[in-house]
């Protein structure tokens, strides 16, 4: 019985488990916008690297955008582009925000649960 030279299957399996293990803390971080790795390297070496947090100061263009047509074909530039072209008001968003809450009815008690008066209208219902 000969053996069987190099790297053996359960080296390989492992080492493969292992990359995949990888692979899916880097998808992990990406999809979450953080690095994982760099947080662990953080915390290995325990030095702490310079936090550069996100602007959310609206970016300012130098120029205006204007929306011109040139031979034919509809273009956006912030180049002036004549009589042809007009300009696109752009206005800033706060992005999706959450819905706010109904304001509670006036009618109700304070210290009253909100759904009462439902349970009494089942009540009513169910009695004959």
């Amino acid at each position: 019985m000969r053996r069987q030279a190099g790297i053996s299957l359960v080296a390989v399996a492992v080492a493969m488990a292992l990359l995949a293990a990888l692979a899916m803390a880097a998808l992990f971080s990406m999809r979450h916008e953080r690095n994982l790795f760099a947080e662990g390297w953080q915390k290995v070496t325990g030095k702490a690297a310079a936090v550069t947090a996100p602007s959310t100061a609206p970016v300012v263009s130098s120029a205006p955008l204007r929306k011109c047509t040139i031979d034919g074909k509809t273009v956006i530039s912030n180049t002036e582009c004549g009589s042809r072209g007009k300009v696109i008001p752009i206005h800033d968003s706060r992005g999706i925000e959450p819905p706010k809450a109904p304001p509670a009815p006036a009618d109700a008690p304070a210290d009253a649960p909100a759904d009462a008066g439902l349970r009494e209208k089942m009540l009513e219902r169910a009695m004959p």
